[in-house]
């Protein structure tokens, strides 16, 4: 009886890569970078960072968390989900990470408001991306750190239009962070977890 071949794993790709010289590693860049739009986009982030990196980045992850309802797309969490993290690991920007997952909570939170629709696995997604927002605050410089509040605050306006209990955990993040005590607290919580975990 034959036995199973197992799948390739990194320290497999490693092995070889050891290997290579610098330009077979450009050669196997540039074929990446041509083979899908994903790499392409990855590589950008990560060697070519601009302003029109995140502004894409920004885009999709509006478009997949609230689509145009006449262009009868469907919500795509997991596509929104996808691009935060493509971006996290492509260039490590914390303030931009932030910006991304507060497009996906305004995005979400405004259509709701707009248009309705959501179940509890929508507003469970969003309420997850706040508290991912509330615990990378105190990792923010200063300014970042007061635009994030800022936006943050601004959600609460939602607070009566939307139901589910979202409406009230938007009105509760906003009261908290208008008191100074509050964010200090936050960011000094998040700075001690961040430190340990």
């Amino acid at each position: 009886m034959p036995t199973p071949k197992k799948s390739p794993r990194w320290s497999d790709i490693k092995a070889a890569l050891d290997g290579c010289d610098r330009n077979g590693l450009i050669g196997l860049l540039r074929d990446l970078y041509e083979a899908s739009e994903t790499n392409r986009r990855f590589l950008h982030a990560r060697y070519a960072p601009s302003a029109g990196v995140l502004e894409d980045y920004r885009r999709r992850v509006s478009e997949a968390v609230a689509p145009d309802p006449f262009s009868r797309q469907p919500v795509r969490l997991r596509d929104a989900t996808a691009a935060i993290t493509e971006y996290r690991r492509a260039t490590g920007d914390v303030a931009g990470c932030v910006d991304l997952m507060l497009e996906f909570v305004e995005a979400g939170t405004a259509q709701t408001a707009d248009v309705g629709g959501g179940d509890d696995a929508y507003f469970s997604a969003l309420e997850r991306r706040v508290r991912e927002v509330m615990r990378a605050l105190g990792d923010l410089a200063d300014s970042q750190r007061a635009a994030a509040i800022d936006r943050l605050i601004q959600l609460g306006q939602y607070g009566d239009q939307i139901g589910w209990g979202y409406g009230d955990f938007l009105l509760e993040i906003a009261a908290k962070l208008q008191k100074p005590q509050s964010v200090q607290g936050i960011c000094q919580s998040a700075t001690r977890s961040n430190k340990h975990g």
